[in-house]
């Protein structure tokens, strides 16, 4: 296919730039957005197994409330109760206590203020104060907001950033996909290999970035309407309801009088007689002290539906209003213009199609990190000065290049570094402070610390010298991983623990991808032997 050179001329200079700009952002976010695709997974495997709470039988979840009401009297105003939940598996029930206070879910807390309890073989009441880790909780946030702290409205100030990030993001794949039109066909499975490294990383570059093209279509234009939802949703109404809410809030519900006692099991029995081919993982219970303002949210998991949660759809009624609740908000009962909102959220977080999907997001998520790491690099390789003739002398590199450089080896290998070192020292957290309030704190400081230790790090030194020393601690970290889980099982009364027998492949993920990152780490070292004295990836030039 031909394209006018002028238009191409165009496409190139957008591609190029919007890439510029906006890949750093993107390469946090897909990379920590392709692991939050387990992010409840990696909790359970940084938190001790002491921790979680045993499950109770479904009869006896009226006696469990009951204990938990009578002893804890904040717990009769509100409370949860977990059965098959993926965030909220540690404990049958939970609640907060009187004096804490109510947190915004897309905050960076890291308090733990939780009361956990279950039932005791003989029938008595356990409860234990909330001291998990929520190491895929500051994962996620890495997703959403690229790390940007700061809160702007009712969202962080990183949705909004990301947001109009998405929109550029927009761009370059459009523009990508039309310099790539004159020789789609001819080079879409052509991966080079030799001494021409910047035809290599093209390659590359090109077959992930067009193998994936529709994922990230999808990602884009799910993220921009994440971060100005209400912006579509007034557009929406105006356009669709004629400047009347979409989302109407349901009638008031007559309570009865005197007020029903609650009865979770029948709430429960009810539910899953209504939710056909729904799985209930999880109910929260609030203003009970007020029984016509009382709520009850039920989330559900079904694989074969698309859900508005990360992994739940739901329902919402009044717990005291007699049977039968209303599912409305459920996908089978949905409205086509709720279910196309719906599919941008469950296209989104990949909740369909159970763990093959999930599998194949972490793949996708991996793949666009690295066309966004991928697309920095050759943008530098492509202004490198070099001076192959030993008898001149070696030639300036441009600044605008250096900073490139530095700031991609800094930021994108800080945040892989960051990440995976938070996930260790997590581990050994709790051995070498195991009174510690929240362990959370160490997760997030950790990783800010190293993101920030390796920016400048990549700045004072350079990107030739960083670069490999990056990859090797990263190697290193990596392997101490499975060797933590090695020395649990040698010495388990030093306070650690190995994983367990469902996640054992964070362990070998592990090893994996230290034997991957050993592979770039010798490639760099490599390359900084073989390059050329004055060229940005001479450690020459910075003697």
């Amino acid at each position: 296919m031909k394209v006018r050179t002028d238009i191409l001329r165009l496409a190139k200079e957008l591609h190029t730039w919007v890439g510029i700009c906006a890949g750093i952002l993107l390469f946090i976010c897909f990379f920590a957005g392709g692991l939050s695709m387990f992010q409840h997974d990696l909790s359970k495997w940084a938190t001790p197994p002491q921790q979680s709470l045993n499950t109770v039988e479904f009869h006896q979840y009226n006696d469990l409330v009951s204990q938990v009401q009578q002893q804890y009297p904040e717990a009769q105003k509100s409370f949860q109760i977990n059965l098959n939940s993926k965030e909220f598996h540690y404990a049958p029930i939970q609640w907060q206590p009187a004096q804490s206070q109510a947190h915004d879910d897309h905050a960076f807390d890291t308090d733990q203020s939780a009361m956990l309890a279950t039932l005791k073989p003989d029938g008595t009441l356990q409860v234990e104060q909330e001291n998990l880790s929520k190491l895929g909780w500051l994962i996620e946030q890495l997703h959403e907001t690229a790390g940007i702290p700061g809160m702007l409205g009712h969202h962080t100030l990183g949705v909004y950033v990301m947001g109009v990030v998405s929109v550029l993001y927009f761009l370059a794949l459009m523009t990508g996909l039309i310099i790539l039109l004159p020789t789609l066909v001819k080079d879409y499975f052509a991966i080079r290999q030799g001494k021409n490294k910047k035809r290599f990383w093209l390659d590359a570059h090109n077959v992930i970035g067009i193998t994936s093209l529709p994922f990230h279509i999808l990602i884009s234009v799910t993220v921009i309407v994440f971060a100005f939802h209400d912006l579509f949703y007034d557009g929406l109404g105006q356009l669709v309801s004629k400047g009347k809410p979409l989302f109407e809030r349901p009638a008031a519900v007559q309570i009865t009088d005197p007020v029903p006692q609650l009865d979770v099991e029948k709430i429960l029995l009810q539910v899953q007689q209504q939710a056909q081919g729904y799985e209930v993982s999880s109910v929260s219970f609030n203003n009970l002290d007020q029984p016509a303002k009382a709520s009850a949210r039920v989330s559900l998991y079904s694989p074969d539906q698309m859900l508005r949660g990360d992994n739940f759809d739901v329902m919402f009624f009044n717990p005291y209003q007699p049977a039968p609740y209303s599912t409305a908000n459920l996908n089978t009962q949905s409205s086509g213009l709720d279910q196309l909102i719906r599919s941008m959220f469950s296209l989104h977080f990949g909740n369909y199609g159970g763990d093959f999907t999930r599998w194949l997001y972490l793949a996708l998520g991996l793949g666009g990190a690295f066309l966004f790491y991928s697309g920095n690099i050759l943008w530098i390789e492509s202004r490198v000065k070099r001076q192959k003739n030993p008898n001149l002398a070696p030639p300036a590199q441009r600044k605008d290049v250096q900073f490139i450089a530095n700031l991609t080896i800094g930021a994108c290998l800080g945040t892989v570094f960051g990440i995976v070192m938070s996930m260790l020292i997590g581990r050994w957290a709790y051995v070498l402070s195991p009174e510690l309030h929240s362990i959370n704190a160490w997760f997030m400081y950790i990783y800010y610390a190293i993101f920030i230790f390796s920016l400048m790090f990549s700045f004072v030194l350079g990107a030739a010298r960083a670069l490999p020393t990056l990859l090797l601690s990263i190697v290193v970290v990596l392997l101490l991983m499975p060797l933590t889980s090695a020395i649990a099982l040698l010495l388990p009364e030093i306070g650690l623990w190995s994983s367990s027998s469902s996640l054992w492949w964070i362990d070998v993920f592990a090893i994996l991808f230290a034997g991957l990152f050993f592979r770039f780490y010798r490639q760099a070292q490599a390359r900084v032997q073989s390059a050329e004295v004055g060229s940005l990836w001479s450690v020459a030039q910075n003697k």
